[in-house]
């Protein structure tokens, strides 16, 4: 394992910069997510960091050593890719031992290598199989265990669960969690979906429109949120958001809007009083439902703990924890 060290690090196409300086010091053995939007930037930094993309300017270390001008067989990194990139021609044994074979290994070593990471994969079975034979959880394992055998100092996952279903996404998560935690490898992780930023990372890297928003844990990232994005993006449902001239309380003067999550927010006339809505839709989840209601101009999502859920257009008076508030100013800084 090894540190990834992004120093003011930017990236243009022509005139268009994608990447305006970011910084971000990864430590050895870290998971790290970079998460946000399509378009945010965060694959292209993966991809500058495994060298399949130049930077314009800035420095980026591995393990101390300056890579910029390095090849990306140079830098001891292993990337697991969104669609697989198997060769279809090859059995999962060949895939595996690949990149192994180019670099002239001992074929005692590729075999020793391949069954070893196989075993940790639970694919053994299919190591003589072709990757139209497997499922898509089966050839995500396969393009993890091709980077695995090369035993890199880093390993990069460009959002390797996107093609996957929500079950055997949930099913892969706890995987590729459990192998970091028996690697102690160095990940970085992209994804757009929050979910697995959040239980999969040590530390979450919040990016928009080229910009690093804020970077910590996942807590921390849902409990302080330093901009309106960073507080939108993390947590499901979304913050709700109201303009602070409709709210009811005092809060600073530069304040422009309010901000409260919906486990903080109520139908039954707790807390600070937001008036009476209408209810616009239901979503149960079992023991808990999100209810959507209408006030004034807001649509906001509260949480309801326990049954019974209340009826479409019905009328309920909305109310919201005055300690669990975030104000925003007009830039979307928290105030």
């Amino acid at each position: 394992m090894a540190s990834v060290e992004i120093q003011e690090v930017r990236k243009k196409y022509g005139d268009n910069e994608v990447l305006h300086r970011i910084d971000l010091s990864i430590a050895p053995g870290e998971f790290v997510v970079l998460v946000g939007p399509s378009g945010c930037g965060k694959s292209t930094l993966l991809r500058m960091i495994a060298g399949l993309e130049g930077i314009t300017s800035g420095t980026l270390k591995i393990g101390g050593k300056v890579v910029n001008d390095l090849t990306p067989q140079e830098r001891g990194v292993a990337m697991v890719f969104q669609n697989y990139a198997l060769y279809p021609h090859m059995t999962v044994f060949d895939n595996m031992a690949f990149s192994l074979k180019l670099a002239k290994v001992a074929r005692a070593e590729i075999e020793r290598r391949v069954n070893e990471a196989a075993e940790v994969l639970a694919i053994q079975e299919h190591l003589h199989k072709k990757p139209g034979q497997l499922s898509g959880g089966q050839k995500q394992r396969v393009a993890m265990g091709r980077a695995m055998v090369r035993s890199p100092s880093v390993f990069l996952f460009d959002e390797p669960l996107s093609n996957l279903d929500a079950q055997l996404r949930v099913k892969m998560r706890s995987e590729i969690s459990l192998l970091h935690r028996r690697l102690s490898s160095t990940v970085v992780y992209v994804t757009h979906d929050q979910v697995e930023a959040m239980t999969l990372a040590d530390r979450v890297a919040v990016m928009h429109m080229g910009f690093l928003e804020q970077v910590g844990p996942p807590l921390e990232l849902y409990r302080n949120p330093k901009t309106k994005f960073v507080a939108s993006f993390i947590g499901t449902p979304s913050m709700n958001f109201i303009p602070v001239s409709a709210f009811p309380g005092n809060g600073p003067k530069d304040a422009d809007s309010v901000g409260f999550r919906p486990e903080a927010t109520h139908i039954d006339g707790k807390g600070l009083s937001l008036g009476e809505g209408t209810v616009t839709l239901v979503e149960p989840l079992g023991s808990t439902a999100y209810v959507h209601v209408r006030v004034g101009p807001s649509n906001l999502v509260a949480e309801q703990k326990s049954a019974p859920f209340p009826q479409l257009d019905s009328k309920v008076k909305v109310g919201i924890d005055e300690k669990e508030l975030f104000f925003f100013d007009k830039d979307g800084k928290r105030t």
